[in-house]
């Protein structure tokens, strides 16, 4: 049974039931059958033994039979007898006499040896004129075998019928059944041979488990097509912005190897290979910052963290870097505001968006930082007036290595906005980008943070 195809043991075990309750249905019509035959043969003996009873008068001091009342007719045979059980009329079958079977009225009875064995029904009335009569019927009773053999041979047609087609209707539903589980696993085989994990079952609508299932892969596959494509893209990018300060090392120091002539050459080309290793550095610790946290191996601090004073803080650093483009810094920053959480992790996060807003923000402009209450929650709100987020950029923006063009880039690796998702999501909290228009001083962008405030 093990190797068999699934739809053959579908169609065995359906076939297999329904041939033991279509077994069942026949064995009780047989025997309905068998009592409904029985029944109607001993009610033909009734209505003959009755109906003889009308056949007979007394007339001028004798008994007249009428010749309707035949002794035998229909297998039914018919005698009449008188009150002392002599013999009248008639003829009594073979083996059958009234003092080895006396005269018993209106009662069915089973009389002689098989095969040769009748059903007797004696009636008794009184005849006008007459006094007592007894009118005995007799029916053989293999005329109740032959027409129960009639229906056990018409049994032995249709059982077997019905089980063929059955069957062969079980086989059927089960393949239309079963075609989409086929579907399902010709569509894995491909993609296991091709590696396309673009393919989709698309069974298209349907309520039932199947149906069910085929969504829930098709999703599954959606899913892991995301995750493998951010992987490829994650992989490259990562190689892309390792080789570019690799190549600068390497071009600085083949440089300072074959024509540095002086401390100040060997200086300088020590100073970009500084600053080259220092971005490939800071690249490294973001990448394993991710890594840690894709494992679930980033350690998650959970502490009362007096969150109103870490903004404050964050925004005086900001607006010592913001000095450097002319950007002015505005705090607009709630007090009181509490929360369970890791401080160094909060700290970074809105450090990332204030550093973000002045990255691309106009100079001479305004970054603008706002922290609040609201409805339970902590809002965070950054502001800059910078070139803004074209919105079919706008959900991109979280992903690792994105950046909208090289003008954005300022230099960065395009992991910031990240990890400011991934802090907010650890915290069981969100956030959001939008651009806004700043009365023509350029459509600008803004960043909302939202926090569960726990204290």
């Amino acid at each position: 049974m093990k190797r068999l195809p699934i739809k053959i043991k579908i169609a065995l075990l359906f076939t297999l039931l329904m041939a033991a309750v279509v077994s069942a249905a026949m064995f009780a019509l047989l025997s309905v059958g068998e009592r409904m035959v029985v029944g109607a043969t001993q009610n033909d003996l009734i209505d003959a033994v009755a109906e003889g009873r009308s056949e007979i008068e007394y007339e001028h001091g004798d008994l007249d039979f009428d010749d309707d009342l035949k002794y035998y007719e229909n297998g039914v045979s018919l005698s009449v007898y008188n009150a002392a059980g002599q013999l009248l009329y008639g003829r009594q079958p073979a083996g059958l006499r009234p003092s080895e079977l006396p005269l018993s009225h209106a009662e069915m009875r089973i009389a002689g040896e098989s095969p040769r064995s009748y059903y007797i029904y004696d009636m008794e009335y009184q005849q006008e004129g007459y006094g007592a009569l007894w009118i005995r019927g007799a029916l053989p009773t293999d005329s109740t075998d032959t027409a129960f053999a009639a229906l056990m041979r018409l049994t032995a047609v249709i059982l077997p019928l019905l089980i063929v087609i059955g069957a062969a209707g079980s086989y059927f539903a089960a393949s239309r059944a079963l075609a989409p589980v086929r579907k399902i696993a010709q569509t894995a085989e491909e993609i296991t041979a091709g590696g396309d994990l673009s393919k989709r079952i698309a069974l298209g609508e349907g309520k039932d488990e199947i149906y069910s299932l085929a969504a829930t892969f098709d999703r599954m596959m959606g899913r892991l097509q995301g995750a493998f494509e951010k992987e490829r893209r994650f992989t490259s990018d990562a190689s892309h912005e390792l080789r570019t300060p690799a190549s600068v090392i390497i071009s600085q120091c083949e440089y300072a190897l074959d024509n540095a002539g002086s401390q100040e050459d060997l200086r300088a080309a020590l100073e970009s290979v500084l600053e080259q290793a220092r971005q490939m550095s800071s690249l490294i610790a973001h990448l394993l910052s991710f890594a840690r946290a894709d494992a679930g191996g980033m350690e998650m601090g959970d502490e009362a963290v007096d969150l109103s004073g870490l903004a404050s803080s964050v925004a005086e650093q900001a607006a010592e870097l913001a000095a450097s483009k002319s950007i002015r810094v505005e705090a607009d920053i709630e007090g009181g505001l509490l929360i369970r959480g890791d401080e160094t992790l909060l700290i970074r996060m809105m450090w990332n968006l204030l550093e973000n807003s002045i990255k691309y923000g106009r100079q001479g402009g305004v970054a603008r930082f706002a922290l609040r209450r609201e409805n339970g929650w902590i809002v965070g709100e950054v502001r800059d007036d910078g070139i803004g987020i074209a919105p079919e950029h706008i959900e991109k923006i979280w992903e690792r290595f994105y950046r909208v063009d090289e003008s954005r880039s300022g230099g960065g690796f395009g992991l910031g906005l990240p990890m400011v998702k991934y802090i907010a999501e650890a915290h069981g909290g969100s956030v959001s980008a939008s651009s806004w228009d700043e009365g023509g001083g350029g459509p600008g962008s803004v960043f909302v943070f939202r926090l569960p405030q726990k204290k």
